[in-house]
């Protein structure tokens, strides 16, 4: 949904996997957006880029997620689905979206979710880096099996 509109844009995927989300995204974006996904393992990266070998508008990069895309800006949409859980980096992240542009980040579980003695109450990296980032407006997504959420955020500015 969030490709969709993406219009003579960018979007930008840190993590690839075997490719599957990257295949998401590029079967929702218009043929005006383009997609670059980086895959730190040489062999998901392999398996990605066979699988999307047929869409010109995907670029599969093989190498550290937040380098490849570093230059690559400005972006619509950023999947961040690499590990990033430093304050810098993220930031670094944010500065990469264009104003409006969004960054995703899933693999929540909601707090309603969380047992009563998780961590996670207390302090969430991914919720913390989203709630604090002062160029965002975010909020946190339950998927419908209530077991799952993840974080939206739009740069402001």
């Amino acid at each position: 949904m969030l490709a969709a509109g993406c219009t003579s844009g960018r979007i930008g995927e840190l993590g690839t996997g075997a490719g599957v989300g990257a295949s998401w995204m590029a079967s929702a974006m218009p043929a005006s957006c383009t997609l670059i996904t980086a895959e730190a393992d040489e062999q998901l990266a392999a398996v990605a880029r066979e699988l999307l070998a047929a869409d010109p508008r995907v670029e599969v990069v093989t190498g550290d997620a937040l380098s490849a895309v570093s230059t690559q800006g400005p972006f619509d949409l950023l999947f961040a689905d690499s590990g990033i859980r430093d304050d810098a980096d993220f930031a670094g992240l944010v500065s990469l979206l264009r104003a409006g542009g969004r960054i995703v980040m899933d693999d929540l579980t909601p707090q309603q979710a969380l047992a009563p003695d998780s961590p996670l109450r207390a302090d969430d990296v991914k919720r913390r880096l989203f709630s604090t980032e002062p160029r965002l407006v975010s909020t946190e997504v339950a998927l419908p099996d209530l077991e799952n959420s993840l974080l939206v955020g739009t740069r402001t500015n």
